[in-house]
């Protein structure tokens, strides 16, 4: 028993880290994101030069098995409910991991700009309606799980699965929809710049990742769907043709 304890408390503990790491990765994206659309927010082209430099944290994340709140949502439905815990420590340690890329920038030369930026991301982010943050969150848990199955897909061809992991982290940081994790290093950001911590963040934070949670497990959903169906369909195939031919050896035997 102690041993179980044990080795559970080591495993978790790694997870905790690996969930750091990925907070850390997007952190990085998210500095490279800020420090490009800061020079001019509207500017599309910056937007899409940014949105790529973004993806290089997403993209480390998926290739080293990082453990990142909102791709780990996609494997909810095939996850024992016994470690659904873990989702509050992937985000926990995502949290670490962002504060810790935030404070890494915060004096750096290029800090003011990037802090400039996310305090314009701040304001706007909490002057969203309820409702159009949690569908918001919603696409961008859609487009996460696109880039988390897709990779999976390609299996041994690397440059496959990060093409399918670039393009539509791309398109959600252009599109500008409500990322939990992410939301969360330009909340720290800003708040080292000077804002308050209120408790409008909490509740943005919550309704992102409730979100984030439904988006993400829609595609699976309809895939473990579509899988009952065609095997119930399969089942019940294989039935009639033993039927079938159970019928034909009757008919065989009743001949002779």
């Amino acid at each position: 028993m102690k041993d179980k304890i044990i080795k559970k408390v080591k495993e978790d503990s790694v997870f905790f880290l690996l969930s750091i790491l990925a907070g850390l990765m997007i952190a990085i994206g998210g500095i490279a994101y800020l420090y490009i659309t800061g020079f001019d927010s509207n500017n599309i082209w910056l937007k899409i030069a940014g949105g790529f430099a973004f993806t290089i944290g997403l993209t480390f994340i998926v290739l080293l098995e990082f453990k990142l709140f909102t791709g780990l949502n996609c494997d909810l439905l095939k996850t024992n409910y016994k470690d659904w815990y873990k989702l509050i420590v992937s985000f926990l340690g995502n949290c670490v991991g962002c504060w810790f890329g935030a404070l890494l920038i915060f004096k750096t030369p290029i800090g003011n700009t990037v802090i400039t930026r996310a305090i314009e991301l701040y304001s706007v982010k909490l002057d969203m309606d309820w409702w159009v943050v949690v569908l918001s969150g919603i696409l961008c848990g859609v487009f996460i799980t696109m880039a988390v199955l897709g990779n999976r897909a390609c299996k041994g061809n690397k440059t496959a699965g990060i093409i399918c992991v670039v393009f539509p982290i791309l398109i959600f940081v252009i599109l500008g929809v409500e990322h939990s994790v992410a939301n969360q290093f330009y909340f720290a950001l800003a708040i080292l710049g000077g804002k308050p911590f209120v408790g409008q963040i909490v509740l943005q934070t919550f309704l992102v990742m409730i979100g984030n949670i439904i988006g993400g497990i829609l595609i699976p959903l309809v895939l473990w769907v579509k899988e009952k169906f065609i095997s119930k369909e399969n089942t019940k195939n294989d039935i009639v043709e033993d039927n079938i031919q159970e019928s034909n050896v009757n008919i065989d035997i009743k001949e002779k």
